[in-house]
């Protein structure tokens, strides 16, 4: 009987040895596994940071680039109050601001120096604008 007894003795530190082991494995997989997670989601992460950043740098590049463009349209802009308003199309309204420039001021203009020509406001406002 005692014999039986150390024999289960035996068998049963056996049995706590391998649930140990178990459990060390158990654990090992379970770094390995968040190990390689981790890794996955940081190169993932890394590839955002550069599209990002690439992004970024689209954005600023087209940020100047729109500042720019609206300070050049602006820079082109005349406005004329009181020129009268005779004109039927926009080739007319052309010719009565070369017309008005060329009487009023020291400065001879051709068709070709007048980028666009629109009037502002309602018609009788006498307002007209010489881009």
């Amino acid at each position: 009987m005692e014999e039986v007894m150390t024999l289960l003795r035996k068998i049963q530190m056996e049995l706590n040895e391998q649930k140990i082991m178990i459990q060390k494995c158990a654990e090992n997989v379970t770094e390995r596994t968040t190990e390689n997670v981790n890794k996955i989601l940081e190169e993932k992460l890394q590839i955002l940071d550069g599209k990002y950043e690439q992004l970024k740098g689209r954005v600023e590049y087209q940020e100047k680039r729109l500042y720019f463009l609206e300070k050049e349209a602006r820079q082109r802009n005349i406005v004329f109050y009181g020129i009268e308003e005779s004109e039927k199309s926009y080739f007319d309204l052309e010719t009565a601001i070369i017309d008005f420039i060329d009487n009023n001021f020291s400065k001879k203009l051709e068709r070709r120096d007048v980028q666009a020509a629109k009037r502002l406001g309602k018609k009788g406002e006498d307002l007209i604008q010489y881009l």
